[in-house]
């Protein structure tokens, strides 16, 4: 048993790599899609004056960035080796997380964030990000 479980220090260190490099990454694209819905999502006045948000574009965008909060929290301790011993609970979170992008990306790209019409590059790298967090997820559980 203890051979088998030196033999996966590869696939484990492999997993662990993609692990923050995708946190990295997600929170990058969370960032800039917040960013995008919310200054999308700004209410101006008749002088051209910025007034507020919209509700939905705020409650989207700040939805957003907190996520990549989350991402960047979870892959800096990933990165500080407390994910080596708990490789399970993390590829939990990557999976939660996966999904999560995933949903968000669906939503931008058929058109449910209004303020996301037309601009599909976030909402596929959203997509592209939510699968391979999946991915890499499940693999950390294993």
């Amino acid at each position: 048993m203890k051979q088998m479980q030196d033999g996966d220090g590869g696939i484990r260190s492999a997993t662990w790599v993609a692990g923050v490099l995708l946190g990295f990454l997600g929170a990058f694209v969370d960032f800039y899609s917040g960013y995008l819905v919310l200054s999308r999502s700004q209410m101006v006045n008749e002088m051209g004056m910025m007034e507020g948000y919209t509700s939905t574009g705020l409650a989207w965008g700040v939805g957003v960035i907190i996520l990549g909060l989350l991402l960047a929290i979870t892959s800096i301790a990933l990165l500080l080796h407390f994910g080596m011993n708990r490789m399970g609970g993390f590829g939990v979170l990557m999976i939660a997380y996966g999904f999560a992008m995933l949903f968000i990306g669906v939503s931008m790209y058929i058109g449910l964030v209004s303020m996301m019409t037309g601009v599909f590059s976030p909402g596929l790298a959203m997509l592209a990000v939510g699968i391979l967090m999946i991915v890499n997820g499940a693999l950390m559980r294993l």
